[in-house]
């Protein structure tokens, strides 16, 4: 790899709405070299929070499940299961928004969480960063039947699933959205670390 670190030289802006998309130039080292100047499409969608909610005493995980416009073509089925989501608002920290998704698509008024980590779903198109977090709930944290943000078409369903379901589920593949495989096998190492002996 070059010492050169690549760089945007310019950017035209071909459409502005939930996310907007560019047209980048990047200036870049070849391996041999010579700089170079390449085009490269950039959405930006900003940054957003995950939070997997567990209610460890009975359990189970709290999931939803939405259609998700991409996966609408014939042959595939538009809804998925995923942990609460959602993009952070201006201003918010990852924890707030995180708090502000878990409230609007399930009702539920989360505490303390544990921050995961930061990953990067897509980097060949997305600028998106998202934040995971697990927090651990139970029925004195539900305030309302949640559903989502009806302003933004959100209809949400809310989904318990056994947590021996969702590592088995992990385990066979069968988990389609990164975010919440990458939340799942977390917690799977989590509950195994917590059983080795010391």
């Amino acid at each position: 790899m070059s010492s050169m670190k690549p760089r945007i030289v310019a950017t035209k802006t071909i459409y502005q709405g939930w996310n907007r998309f560019d047209i980048a130039t990047v200036e870049a080292m070849d391996p041999q070299g010579k700089l170079r100047r390449q085009e490269r499409e950039i959405i930006d969608h900003g940054e957003a929070s995950v939070v997997l909610t567990i209610d460890r005493r009975r359990g189970f995980a709290i999931l939803v499940r939405q259609w998700r416009a991409p996966l609408i073509k014939p042959g595939s089925d538009p809804y998925l299961l995923e942990a609460c989501a959602g993009i952070i608002d201006p201003g918010e920290t990852p924890e707030e928004s995180a708090r502000r998704e878990a409230e609007e698509e399930m009702g539920l008024k989360i505490g303390a969480m544990r921050k995961v980590g930061v990953v990067v779903p897509s980097a060949g198109t997305l600028t998106e960063r998202m934040h995971l977090f697990i927090a651990e709930v139970s029925g004195a944290h539900r305030k309302h039947n949640g559903g989502g943000n009806p302003q933004e078409g959100e209809n949400i369903e809310i989904v318990e699933v056994p947590l021996a379901e969702l590592f088995d589920k992990a385990r066979r593949g069968e988990i389609e959205d990164a975010k919440t495989l990458i939340l799942a096998q977390h917690l799977m190492l989590e509950d195994l670390e917590a059983r080795q002996p010391l």
